[in-house]
């Protein structure tokens, strides 16, 4: 029985939803610290965590592959997590924000195209313009248009996100996922928490302000999110393919949505859930577009 015909074992299938729930509650978390702290202090914070947990883990990358290896760490790292947190600093409502995480999907069908010379099928160029035309379509509501500077971070945070997993792709076997998130966090951390002390200020006043719950949401973001959730997404894509685990994971966002007007009392207008929608339709007709191709081979 092939990966695409094996049907999801229950504790498999609840591993998957506690991804989905995971990740959509960390979202919010992470704004809350970063709202607390300085950006890249608290996202230096939270690598820092992670590196202390997984530096047993440390490997030498794939011999004679290491440009392309310390191509992805920057671009999975410290440019993605930078770039993303200084966007999240910056939005007063997170909706918009959490469908351009989104698009990282989108954007490795195009870096894979130009990079790895894949085939891109019709329908997955097309899930990827609707897409971007989604997330594009959220600037005509007033308040998105008010914090363009942060969706358009955010959006470049998710490309550079895509890149490194393309960049994934082409360095090829020899990555052992654990080694690989070591060697992440040894990249973001340093490298967020220098970029942290010379171009951030007020970190002693904000540490001290900060609630005891930032540190909590830090340290969850570290060992809960980026950790256990990433032990079980890469148990789940080794039994089963990619393409039937992405659709469930949109449940990312819905889970966010709700927890941002719950918990931060966002709002959320009609333009911004139709661009939601459209965006998100685009990210699932990329997974389906995946799911024919690795159904024809």
């Amino acid at each position: 029985m092939n990966p695409a015909s094996r049907a999801f074992a229950p504790l498999d299938f609840l591993q998957l939803l506690s991804i989905a729930l995971i990740w959509g509650v960390n979202n919010i978390l992470v704004k809350i610290a970063i709202d607390a702290l300085p950006p890249m202090m608290a996202m230096g914070l939270r690598f820092g965590i992670v590196l202390v947990v997984l530096a047993v883990w440390l490997r030498p990358p794939p011999p004679g592959k290491w440009l392309l290896f310390a191509a992805m760490l920057a671009c999975i790292g410290p440019l993605h997590v930078a770039i993303q947190s200084i966007g999240l600093k910056l939005a007063t409502e997170m909706p918009p924000m959490i469908v351009a995480m989104q698009l990282w999907a989108p954007a490795s069908v195009l870096f894979a195209g130009l990079i790895l010379r894949e085939r891109v099928s019709p329908l997955r160029w097309a899930g990827v313009l609707i897409a971007f035309v989604g997330a594009a379509s959220m600037t005509f509501d007033p308040a998105v248009f008010a914090e363009g500077w942060a969706l358009i971070l955010v959006a470049s945070a998710s490309a550079f996100y895509g890149l490194g997993a393309v960049l994934v792709r082409k360095i090829g076997d020899g990555l052992d996922p654990w080694a690989t998130q070591a060697w992440i966090a040894l990249a973001a951390a340093p490298t967020l928490l220098l970029g942290s002390a010379t171009f951030e200020r007020g970190h002693f006043e904000a540490a001290q302000a900060a609630h005891w719950s930032v540190w909590a949401f830090i340290a969850f973001g570290a060992i809960v999110s980026s950790i256990v959730a990433n032990a079980f997404m890469f148990k789940l894509v080794q039994k089963y393919e990619v393409s039937r685990t992405t659709p469930y994971l949109l449940l990312t966002p819905v889970i966010s949505f709700g927890l941002a007007v719950l918990i931060l009392h966002d709002t959320i207008t009609w333009r911004i859930l139709a661009g939601a929608a459209l965006t998100m339709s685009g990210v699932a007709l990329v997974a389906l577009a995946e799911r024919r191709l690795t159904a024809r081979a």
